[in-house]
């Protein structure tokens, strides 16, 4: 499998969200005749269907194949039913990067043309072996936006202002999610943490947190056995708190996993749990403000 003493701030920005006319949109923006008539976009993952349909609706319909937090999106079997929708659809949007190859496989066997595929990996920063979780990096984000909005005003040109004008505004929040990181950065940097899985890796990296624990992150990401010496390593970095904080995959259930989770409570290093899904009723954007406002409290800031 691929790699799967300053002044207090404010760091929860206010980007104006309904002013920049974010709305549900996700699955759908009408319903009977009229969502017939409408193109059709799936999604893979709702984290990509997300934030394709805040650049699509309300002239195109989004679904999202993948939304539930209890599916490993890496070990994912693909279903007809999945095969229909993207065989139906005017364009799919997946994360790539060898994350969601189950959908590489479905487009092919659709037919469909390889300007209504956007991929997150299509960013040029994307090499072969990175990080996968695409959807945590600011830079690859910007770009499928980019991309998309050029995907959608070539099959539906009569909308491409509409298309243009809200990925703009996507661009606009992305800048905040940026400039909130950038507050942050200034209390965090260096400090060290670790994660079970390199999910979080890419926000790491925006925080100028120093991630450890590599070598066991990518062990279990692609579901080998992490060395013993490996996880000594990890179980002495919590026990002597050189760990300043400890974040999980609440998605994957392993024994060395729950191991780590216990000793990081024993002793007193702050846990932090992520999914790979987007959660339920909340746009990728304050999804990922939120998760930058709880790192910076667990890592003692003040807000």
């Amino acid at each position: 499998m691929v790699l799967r003493g300053k002044k207090k701030q404010k760091f929860w920005l206010k980007t104006a969200l309904c002013a920049l006319g974010v709305v549900s949109i996700l699955g759908g923006v009408a319903g009977g005749a009229q969502a017939a008539r409408m193109p059709l976009v799936v999604a893979a993952e709702n984290t990509w269907g997300d934030i394709a349909a805040q650049i699509a609706a309300p002239d195109m319909r989004v679904v999202a194949i993948l939304s539930s937090p209890t599916v490993d999106p890496h070990e994912y079997q693909a279903t007809p039913t999945d095969a229909r929708m993207i065989a139906a659809a005017e364009l799919v949007v997946a994360n790539g990067a060898g994350y969601d190859a189950w959908a590489d496989k479905l487009v092919a066997a659709s037919g469909l043309l390889p300007v209504r595929y956007v991929k997150a990996d299509s960013w040029s920063g994307w090499q072969e072996g990175g990080n996968p979780h695409l959807w945590f990096n600011m830079d690859a984000v910007s770009a499928f936006v980019q991309h998309f909005a050029e995907a959608c005003a070539q099959i539906d040109p009569d909308h491409a202002d509409g298309y243009a004008g809200r990925a703009q505004k996507m661009q606009l929040i992305i800048k905040s999610i940026q400039a909130h990181a950038a507050l942050l950065r200034e209390h965090v940097a260096g400090m060290h943490v670790a994660a079970t899985e390199p999910l979080f890796t890419p926000l790491a990296d925006l925080l100028g947190l120093q991630m450890d624990e590599q070598a066991y992150q990518l062990a279990i990401m692609n579901d080998v056995e992490p060395a013993p010496s490996t996880v000594a390593t990890f179980e002495s970095d919590l026990k002597d708190k050189r760990l300043k904080m400890l974040v999980y995959n609440q998605q994957v259930e392993e024994p060395s996993v729950r191991q780590l989770l216990e000793l990081a409570q024993q002793s007193n290093v702050p846990t932090m749990p992520l999914s790979e899904m987007l959660p339920p009723r909340k746009h990728w954007q304050v999804w990922v403000h939120d998760i930058l406002a709880r790192t910076g409290q667990l890592l003692g800031v003040q807000q």
